[in-house]
């Protein structure tokens, strides 16, 4: 009977393994600031720039304005800093990686019809946390581990109306999977009170398969003046097939391992508005504002175990978690000034609101920086472009004041400190018609 009570008492006790179920780094949300290196140079404003073959990640109607074959490949690397503190006196960085997001694109169009098509590979995501040396309730110091990695294909099609204005729309056609540990190598049961706690290992990622449509337009208003417009539905994704083990060595049952599900993670619909404008020949400045819709994608996920494949006491975890974001603004200001005919400086600046209520913050999923500083420069020659760009994202602190341990696990004062570096490379090339 004890060992039952502690079936169904385990399962508040186990809501913080929901948190490997998503990306842990990012910059406005779960989104880039800014994607390929020449939107990243200028802050990820390109919503009325058509950057090569890449662009159409952004606003699809700016291919139109691409003639001939072109090829982009891009690589973005991200590097995390991640500090966690909480009253119970554990004070931990976590552990350095590396995430690389690469992404390729090409795009054909002809000046002889009004119809452009393109098709991009696009890492939309590939992120984690990992913890290691925690101090648990348990009298252990164990780990954790997430990763999200997240990949789209994206057919796009524009059509010019006119010279002045073209239309464009993608299909995001995308697959990602999920994976994490939590105490894996923590078990405990206390058969008096029938209270316990099983490490988890997702040793089989969850997988699911994504999809989204975005439309954009793009107007010239008058030959300095560009106004470009964007709207995304949101992205689906309900992870399944997955391999849940949990550790219940206490009851001396080893691991037992549960079919997994991810249920409820989502990307936001969005829209937005930018501006290009071309006060002088070799000066480009950009403007951008995106609304992010958090609060229809991000409220509760829930990781759910089933069909054990031992025969066990421990009632099929079902494992809610609350996360409540809320939808935000993102504001991007930038420019380029084409030193030489060869070489093209850009900067900008990115202010995107943290979704991140106080009350739903962990140290897992701590997309809380606001404030971006980028910088980047392109060298061209013969058709073929190198670009490179870097992004600071300014430290941001935030701290958990819930007390409500079903929403918080760790407790009121749990404060997350996280900033960033990006670094993004890309190669374009224009080919003949």
């Amino acid at each position: 009977m004890n060992t039952m009570r502690h079936a169904k008492r385990c399962l508040s006790a186990l809501p913080l393994v929901l948190l490997m179920a998503a990306p842990a780094f990012a910059t406005d949300g779960m989104y880039l600031a800014g994607y390929g290196a020449e939107a990243a140079g200028r802050a990820g404003t390109n919503l009325a720039v058509a950057d090569r073959a890449l662009g159409l990640q952004a606003n699809p109607a700016g291919i139109a304005q691409l003639q001939g074959q072109h090829l982009s490949i891009d690589g973005q690397f991200l590097v995390p800093k991640l500090d966690y503190s909480d009253p119970s006196g554990n004070a931990l960085a976590a552990k350095s990686n590396v995430f690389a997001m690469p992404s390729i694109a090409y795009v054909r169009g002809s000046k002889n019809s009004p119809w452009t098509l393109g098709l991009a590979l696009i890492s939309q995501g590939g992120m984690g946390a990992t913890f290691e040396s925690y101090q648990t309730p348990f009298g252990t110091k164990d780990g954790t581990y997430s990763e999200v990695r997240f990949l789209t294909l994206t057919p796009t099609v524009a059509y010019a109306v006119n010279e002045d204005l073209a239309l464009g729309a993608s299909l995001n056609a995308g697959y990602s999977d999920v994976t994490f540990r939590f105490y894996p190598n923590t078990s405990y049961f206390n058969s008096g009170t029938g209270y316990g706690f099983f490490g988890a290992n997702l040793s089989g990622r969850a997988k699911a398969y994504n999809y989204s449509g975005r439309f954009g337009a793009l107007w010239s208003v008058v030959p300095q003046v560009q106004v470009g417009a964007m709207y995304q539905t949101k992205t689906q994704g309900d992870y399944k097939n997955g391999t849940l083990g949990l550790n219940e060595s206490a009851l001396g049952l080893g691991q037992v391992n549960y079919d997994a599900t991810v249920d409820g993670f989502t990307w936001p619909a969005q829209y937005g508005l930018g501006v290009q404008i071309r006060p002088v020949n070799r000066w480009l400045l950009a403007a951008d504002a995106r609304r992010y819709q958090w609060s229809g994608a991000i409220e509760k996920i829930e990781v759910k175990g089933t069909n054990p494949d031992k025969s066990t006491p421990v009632t099929a975890p079902v494992m809610p978690f609350v996360f409540n974001w809320k939808d935000v603004w993102a504001v991007s200001v930038g420019a380029e000034f084409r030193a030489t005919n060869a070489i093209t400086l850009r900067g900008g600046y990115n202010f995107g609101e943290n979704p991140v209520p106080d009350a739903t913050l962990n140290p897992l999923f701590p997309a809380i920086t606001q404030q971006h500083a980028t910088a980047g420069v392109g060298y061209t020659w013969a058709g073929n472009t190198v670009n490179l760009a870097l992004e600071r994202a300014f430290e941001a602190s935030q701290t958990n004041p819930n007390t409500d341990p079903n929403v918080n696990p760790f407790g009121p004062g749990a404060t997350v400190n996280h900033s960033q570096w990006t670094v993004s490379l890309g190669f374009s090339r224009a080919f003949s018609r």
